[in-house]
């Protein structure tokens, strides 16, 4: 790990204060332009020193941090954050950087050229190594979304490609809105509002409690609103609720290892009740529940 560090374009300095067993994975993938780094570390307390170049002609780039597990912090540029999961940070180039983990942590990073924000560094650099101020249910979506594509492209997903103009409209607007400019991130927000609200969706589908109402007011629009932006991409905001719910209890009937009864599979995957569970699950496989777990459990144990 220390030859990976040292051997980059900026090297860097990693050391391990108390070993527990040390391993991990370090990895590089890319969403267009943009690039996307994975960073696993299991096993150790340690630090990573990063030192800028004195003079160095390479472009300024912001790293945008999304934790998925574990416990660390960064300091940069006069401010320290810590990196809990689903709490973007940011970090950059521009300055000296030191990292610090405890036990193990794995995060992965969206690099965005300052130039292509168009922001100026005076806007973005305070915000650096900080808990940036924006509301929770932004916090939730933004950070699920970035996560969510940064997995995939790591995952060697090429086609996240066409994603690259709405991670970056999608920074801008954390960028402007976390300065307190509402007009400079108004405009990228709005066109990133469509993502951000599937994203949303796809974190909560299974809880009956969603719905437009619940899903419009963690976005600050009104339902009314809600439905022109999906209409104009051609989603049904129900269709693909009742799809994901019912693609995923099929799943669970399917599985000979699954246990749970039909009532707690519709309990789980987000219907209030069995009765609707059997009806809504009848329209999209034209059978009944009992039946296809019947069919597809018998026809497991012949193969």
């Amino acid at each position: 790990m220390r030859a990976w560090f040292g051997d980059g374009d900026v090297p860097v300095d990693f050391r391990v204060a108390h070993d527990h067993g040390l391993g991990g994975h370090l990895g590089a993938a890319s969403i267009g332009s943009l690039g996307v780094t994975e960073m696993l570390v299991t096993g150790a307390d340690g630090s990573l020193h990063r030192r800028t170049r004195t003079g160095a002609s390479d472009p300024d780039l912001l790293l945008v941090n999304v934790t998925d597990s574990g416990t660390s912090a960064v300091r940069q540029n006069g401010s320290q954050a810590a990196l809990p999961p689903g709490r973007p940070v940011l970090t950059s180039t521009r300055y000296d950087l030191e990292a610090r983990q405890w036990r193990s942590s794995h995060r992965f990073s969206i690099v965005v050229p300052y130039a292509v924000l168009g922001l100026s560094a005076r806007m973005i650099d305070p915000l650096l190594a900080t808990r940036l101020r924006l509301e929770e249910a932004f916090y939730t979506t933004v950070s699920g979304f970035l996560l969510r594509v940064a997995r995939q492209a790591a995952a060697g997903d090429g086609a996240l490609a066409r994603l690259e103009t709405p991670i970056v409209d999608m920074v801008r607007g954390v960028l402007a809105a976390a300065a307190g400019d509402d007009r400079a991130a108004r405009a990228p927000l709005a066109e990133t509002l469509f993502p951000r609200v599937m994203e949303y969706v796809s974190q909560r589908v299974f809880d009956p409690r969603l719905s437009a109402a619940s899903i419009a007011h963690a976005h600050g629009i009104s339902v009314r609103y809600l439905y022109t932006v999906l209409a104009r991409e051609g989603v049904s905001l129900g269709d693909r609720i009742r799809e994901k719910r019912a693609g995923e209890a099929a799943r669970l009937l399917a599985d000979p290892s699954c246990t749970l009864s039909i009532a707690e599979i519709a309990y789980r995957t987000g219907y209030a009740d069995q009765a609707h569970f059997s009806r809504s699950f009848r329209r999209w496989y034209s059978t009944t529940p009992r039946e296809w777990r019947r069919l597809h459990q018998a026809g497991a144990v012949l193969h």
